[in-house]
């Protein structure tokens, strides 16, 4: 048997291969540490119990914690002791002998079977002293450990660091008793002098004594900031003026002039004290204990966090100048802010601000020195961003504007931004999925031909990966480009996505596949025939009643506005899933969660679907095409014969959707189509609401409609039905409910309704709210 604490027996190797696994075993430590072949070795011994596409073949952080959560969750269930979360810790960092000790544990668990082991030979000789561990070594290999990773408290490793120094000094002694001659003293001609190890009560020899000169020490009358930056090849602009200042015998340490802000005065105050400073007025003594206490969520550091940030919000100009002057001092900043920015929660105000407030250190440093500000940020604080963005998605969009504050907005600066990001992240899931967050961050003048190849390029080697939310990402990325002036590259794009739409079952994907349908589709006037026929294909493919809930939401939400004349065979497939959809969920897609206003619109409406998933994508509720959709929803009424809630519901999404827009000939024959399914709804307790709020929607958008209601009679005889025979109480305050809006709606309305009630006394003299409404009237 191998050395190797990674290496596993033959015995073992050849078990695995049995197994007949999705990927061949190179590395163990690192092929095995995102959990996903360990999924799929007991997805051979419990067929029932691992779903293996509930697992991602990826190397992101976030991945390997999301497969081993679902493992430790499978191991607790089956009842089987496997592994602690330390070990797992230890396998996702990959250290040594943590995969091999594991991999061992479930072959005799699972096979009951030991494994043979073979004793190792002794070493021949020690190794020579300059092959043996060293101090510097045992620091570095502590660090390395996944708790320090995982857990990075300054004060937790300096004392395990402490520790393992100790235990590393007490082997050297302990080395020295047994070999006392690899110690001895070394003399100047190379040859080692022969040790005696001193006796008990032998005096030390007497130190001799050195006669020096005396060292006469020159004050210096400028202070450090001055001094850094007059070392700094970056400052040199500045010296001039500082020496200037000197030449006219003011001490420089005192405060400059009553005069606007200038570069001078930013080198005379470094990027510490304007932090300190800053702090200070928030009664914090320095950055470590406030951050501290904003991470652990304490009120007063919460309360003065708007404080703090503001007051350096507002000295980005003087940060900016002094971070130019000596740009060691910007890693102050960007240690300040990047652990912050990683920590806090995405959704709370101090996250917000203190990404601002360091966005507008990077905006000034642009008008400082545009050279100098991706630099600087490249060197100090890029790395920190890259790694938030592996495990904390829900942040992307900031931290890649955050990002982007420091890149010059031009094409050639995010072309410059972009190939540094492709540098600094190396997994390529990653990257796509922080590509496909930072196209929505860039505006029209920062993208050109060459910034929109680079998405392109990238969202083709994204649909080729094995990870289903990595495919997403470049669906979404892809999505974005063709909104953003690249459809005319759509082309390309069929056969992949045609292939996609077949094979991946991934819900997301499909999500993203409606999505850049959708958009394709949009855009119909910069595509032919052939591109549109086969993205109508692709959402046929995907897109029904038997898809799943997400993919439905997602289906109605970006198709509702492309529907249209052209598109007819789609409204039937669209109708049936929102139909069959909960109420709930429909009137949320439709946009009817808020109140209504006078003209029947919608106020208060969700805008963000409420579909959530491992990318980090978001999904929005667009406008629905109204006039096309309630067209087809007529066809489909008349054809079945039917009229429930769900259809009233979907009718009134599509008239508020066209609120605004619903004057013409074409809403008067949507509204001569279904009056007499509305009017006789307005006697069923369970579509009653809906039908008076359709009714009122339509004669208040469309005059047409208006003088239909008010110069007709369907309204008195289903009035004489609700009061006299049919109705119960429920239809009865939604009909009164109707006539109250009408009447307040115009002049004329209020007249119709004036007389409705004077035709119908008989039917009024029977009901107090009728009495009410008309003695108000009269008023």
């Amino acid at each position: 048997m191998s050395g190797n604490p990674n290496s596993l027996s033959r015995e073992v190797l050849r078990w695995i291969q049995s197994l007949d696994l999705a990927y061949s075993i190179k590395n163990p430590k690192r092929d095995f540490s995102n959990g996903f072949l360990v999924a799929e070795i007991f997805s051979r011994y419990f067929v029932r119990g691992i779903s293996m596409h509930s697992y991602d073949n990826g190397t992101a952080i976030r991945v390997k914690k999301n497969n081993w959560g679902q493992l430790l969750k499978f191991f607790r269930k089956q009842g089987l002791d496997m592994i602690t979360g330390d070990e797992v810790t230890a396998i996702i960092h990959c250290e040594d002998g943590a995969v091999a000790t594991f991999i061992k544990r479930i072959y005799q668990a699972l096979t009951q079977r030991e494994v043979q082991t073979v004793d190792k030979r002794p070493p021949l000789e020690k190794l020579p002293p300059y092959m043996r561990t060293t101090g510097s070594k045992v620091v570095k290999d502590k660090l390395r450990t996944g708790n320090f990773t995982e857990h990075p408290d300054q004060t937790t490793t300096q004392a395990a660091l402490e520790a393992s120094l100790d235990s590393h000094e007490a082997e050297l002694q302990l080395e020295r008793s047994v070999d006392p001659d690899r110690f001895s003293a070394i003399s100047l001609s190379g040859s080692r002098a022969p040790h005696q190890p001193k006796r008990m009560g032998e005096q030390e020899a007497p130190v001799p004594q050195v006669t020096v000169e005396r060292i006469v020490v020159k004050q210096s009358d400028r202070n450090i900031a001055q001094l850094r930056a007059s070392q700094d090849p970056m400052a040199a602009r500045f010296n001039s003026s500082i020496g200037s200042a000197g030449s006219t015998g003011g001490s420089a340490s005192s405060p400059p002039p009553a005069q606007s802000f200038s570069a001078q005065a930013a080198v005379q105050k470094g990027v510490q004290d304007i932090l300190d400073s800053a702090l200070v007025e928030s009664g914090f003594e320095d950055a470590e204990s406030f951050s501290k206490a904003l991470i652990g969520g304490d009120p007063a550091a919460v309360e003065a966090s708007g404080e703090v940030f503001y007051s350096l919000y507002n000295d980005a100009m003087k940060i900016a100048s002094a971070a130019v002057a000596a740009p060691n001092d910007f890693w102050v900043m960007s240690n300040f802010f990047m652990p912050l920015i990683s920590s806090l929660p995405v959704d709370g105000d101090p996250f917000k601000a203190s990404v601002d407030a360091f966005s507008s250190v990077g905006l000034c440093l642009l008008k400082v020195k545009p050279s100098a500000a991706p630099a600087l940020f490249s060197n100090y604080a890029l790395e920190a961003l890259c790694g938030c963005l592996g495990v904390q998605p829900t942040k992307s969009y900031a931290l890649l504007s955050l990002y982007y504050s420091f890149s010059p907005p031009t094409p050639a600066g995010h072309v410059e931004a972009i190939k540094k990001l492709t540098e600094t992240i190396a997994e390529p899931p990653l990257l796509v999925t922080a590509l496909s967050n930072l196209i929505n961050v860039e505006d029209e003048g920062s993208i050109d031909n060459a910034v929109m190849d680079l998405y392109l390029y990238y969202s083709i080697i994204g649909l080729g990966q094995s990870s289903p939310s990595v495919r997403a990402s470049s669906l979404a990325m892809l999505a974005s480009a063709f909104s953003r002036g690249g459809i005319g590259e759509v082309g390309q794009f069929v056969e992949p996505l045609t292939n996609l739409a077949k094979e991946d079952s991934y819900w997301e994907s499909k999500c993203q596949l409606l999505v850049v349908a959708s958009i394709v589709l949009g855009n119909a006037e910069e595509i032919n025939a052939e591109v549109k026929e086969a993205f109508v294909k692709i959402i046929e493919e995907v897109f029904s009643t038997k898809s799943s809930g997400k993919v439905k939401k997602v289906g109605i939400a970006y198709l509702a506005p492309v529907l249209g004349a052209d598109l007819e065979r789609l409204l039937p497939p669209f109708l049936s899933v929102l139909l069959g959809m909960k109420q709930v969920d429909r009137m949320s897609l439709l946009g009817l969660t808020g109140g209504m206003n006078v003209t029947g619109g919608r106020t208060g409406a969700l805008t963000e679907l409420n579909v959530g998933g491992t990318s980090g994508l978001k999904y929005s509720i667009q406008r629905m095409n109204g006039l096309d959709v309630a067209k087809g929803l007529l066809d489909f009424v008349n054809s079945n014969e039917v009229f429930y809630e769900e259809h009233a519901c979907t009718l009134l999404g599509c008239v508020t959707a066209a609120e605004g827009d619903m004057g013409g000939n074409n809403w008067q024959e949507v509204w001569d189509g279904f009056v007499g399914v509305l009017t006789d709804s307005l006697l069923v307790e369970g579509v009653a609401e809906t039908a008076g709020d359709v009714i009122f929607t339509m004669l208040a958008g469309n005059e047409q409609v208006a003088k239909s209601v008010t110069g007709g009679e369907p309204l008195r005889g289903i009035m004489e039905d609700i009061f006299k025979e049919e109705g119960g109480e429920v239809c009865k305050e939604n009909f009164v409910q109707l006539l109250t809006r009408i009447s307040g709606f115009s002049p004329s309305g209020c007249k119709y309704v004036e007389e409705l009630l004077e035709k119908g006394e008989d039917v009024v003299k029977g009901d107090d709210d009728l009495l009410n409404l008309q003695a108000d009237l009269r008023r």
